[in-house]
């Protein structure tokens, strides 16, 4: 690999110093071809099956909330999100609130009907509350929990057959960028288990259907011809599971596939390799994607902020991004990432000097031994080895500190396990949004009981940030709530409950024998412009 050189160079100075475009955008999958794209001749065939790579299943099973990445195009929310990542219509086409929040009224997309023929209409709505009621349920993307995204949810009613009302006993100014993609996702309710899981297949109102289903194989999705909106061109794609990146690499250039998706679908060095090369198409889009350098609060010497200062100033994000990311990045100063609505930037801060005489500080001239966790689900991703051995070589070189960094790489199971447990000091670790609104991020972070502080042992605890999220999570007005996350973002990038690093930028490849593939903030809905080129 063309890292290890550039790694040592760098670890060296550390020591000296102590897709062509034709589809795909963030709206429903049936908003039609973009502007100055034109699908294939028809001549084309596009009953041949396009064959894609990912490093995780696309279609995790029954057990999952989901059963399919939305990126599939098999099932459709109520609300989506637009290009500037604000709520947008799908299933619903609009909808608004009383003067308080607490009642909601949504009007439905009427002329739609789910794969297997049955109408979407508004008791389906109230179907899947009533299965939503029965989790929470756990998903590779992420979770579906009725009180996080409908909190105080007191009733759901239809007013009509395509009128669905919900009332809160609080108001819920932000309702609906809670409920943006996979927080208000719809299904026809007969593929519900009784305990609310799935039975069988998935069943949508999207562009493709689920009809086969391999865990930790592969699935295949045909084209629904019945779609209500703009149909995909190509009739089938199968998504083989490939954990390795070099394999998932070695299989594009070798044709066994024609394109790599999902998050780190190719690493920066394999993408700068084939950029450029007419047999490949390389699309870089925006990532709702921040990685993070969590640390144990909980213990020394990260229970000091001294030391969680001084370590990301010693960070050359920058440099990160160009050597080990090819470019593909952008430094992070803040905890929010730059796709959210409510993004405000922090100053990205690099000084050294400043960061080294923090840590001395702190740890003086004791022994100290740091445990640098890997989650291989990310490792396997993006370039977490070589990015951790650059901050191993900065923290054990500082100069008049006896520092030691032990690197471990290990599932993602265990890894918690050790993070919850307290046992680590250091962890890679990615996290994207869960919807529009920020809110549960922000809980599960900062907030002293927050799910991620305590699963993460994270040990944040500020008595102010407590204050802020506690008011948050009653608030009625919006600019208030405006307001509380600008403070807690601000505060966020003092205290360092973790360390931002970096905020992804989407990375995806395929072959020129395919056309329409492009990366978005949450991949390409549908896959309905992605289509055999020749």
């Amino acid at each position: 690999m063309k890292k290890k050189p550039l790694l040592s160079a760098l670890l060296a100075a550390v020591l000296a110093l102590s897709l062509t475009a034709c589809g795909g955008t963030s709206a429903p999958a049936g908003s039609g071809t973009p502007a100055g794209s034109e699908p294939p001749a028809a001549s084309v065939d596009q009953t041949r099956e396009i064959v894609f790579a990912a490093s995780r299943d696309q279609c995790p099973g029954e057990q999952d909330a989901y059963y399919a990445s939305m990126s599939l195009g098999v099932w459709e929310p109520l609300i989506t999100k637009d290009e500037h990542g604000k709520p947008a219509p799908a299933l619903a086409t609009e909808w608004e609130h009383n003067e308080d929040s607490t009642v909601w009224t949504f009007h439905l997309r009427e002329g739609v009907t789910f794969s297997n023929g049955t109408p979407f209409n508004a008791d389906i709505v109230l179907a899947n509350f009533d299965r939503m009621k029965k989790g929470p349920f756990e998903s590779s993307f992420y979770g579906l929990n009725i009180d996080t995204i409908y909190p105080g949810l007191v009733s759901y009613e239809k007013t009509d057959d395509y009128t669905v009302v919900l009332t809160l006993s609080e108001g819920q100014p932000l309702l609906d960028y809670t409920m943006v993609n996979y927080g208000s996702a719809i299904f026809e309710p007969s593929c519900f288990a009784e305990d609310g899981t799935f039975s069988g297949f998935p069943i949508g109102t999207g562009p493709y259907v689920v009809t086969e289903n391999v865990l930790g194989q592969y699935c295949v999705i045909e084209r629904n011809d019945n779609y209500w909106g703009t149909p995909g061109i190509a009739q089938t794609f199968r998504f083989k599971v490939i954990p390795d990146a070099e394999t998932r690499y070695t299989a594009l250039r070798a044709g066994e596939v024609q394109g790599l998706c999902d998050l780190g679908a190719i690493s920066p060095a394999q993408a700068a390799e084939i950029d450029g090369d007419l047999a490949y198409n390389v699309s870089v889009g925006d990532s709702g994607i921040t990685h993070f350098l969590n640390v144990n609060g909980g213990a020394f010497p990260f229970n000091d902020v001294q030391m969680r200062e001084g370590l990301s100033l010693l960070l050359d994000r920058q440099t990160i991004i160009d050597s080990f990311y090819n470019g593909y990045g952008i430094a992070a100063g803040g905890f929010l990432n730059y796709t959210s609505p409510f993004y405000e930037e922090q100053p990205v801060q690099h000084d050294p000097e400043k960061g080294a005489q923090l840590i001395r500080e702190v740890v003086g001239d004791q022994a100290v031994e740091l445990r640098f966790l890997l989650p291989g689900v990310d490792a396997n991703r993006y370039p977490y080895q070589e990015e951790a051995e650059y901050i191993q070589a900065l923290l054990e070189n500082i100069e008049g500190t006896n520092i030691k960094v032990n690197i471990q790489q290990m599932d993602w199971g265990p890894c918690k396990d050790e993070m919850k447990a307290g046992n680590y000091s250091m962890c890679l670790k990615i996290q994207g949004l869960p919807s529009a609104n920020p809110f549960s991020l922000f809980k599960g972070f900062l907030y002293s009981e927050g799910s991620t502080n305590i699963n993460y042992g994270l040990g944040y605890h500020n008595d102010h940030v407590d204050e802020l999220i506690e008011e948050a999570s009653t608030c009625l007005d919006a600019d208030r709530l405006t307001a509380i996350y600008k403070e807690l973002q601000e505060i966020s990038a003092e205290d360092f409950p973790n360390i931002p690093v970096l905020y992804s930028q989407e990375v995806v490849a395929s072959s020129s024998d395919i056309t329409g593939y492009q990366a978005t903030v949450y991949g390409l809905t549908g896959f309905t412009q992605v289509c055999w080129a020749k």
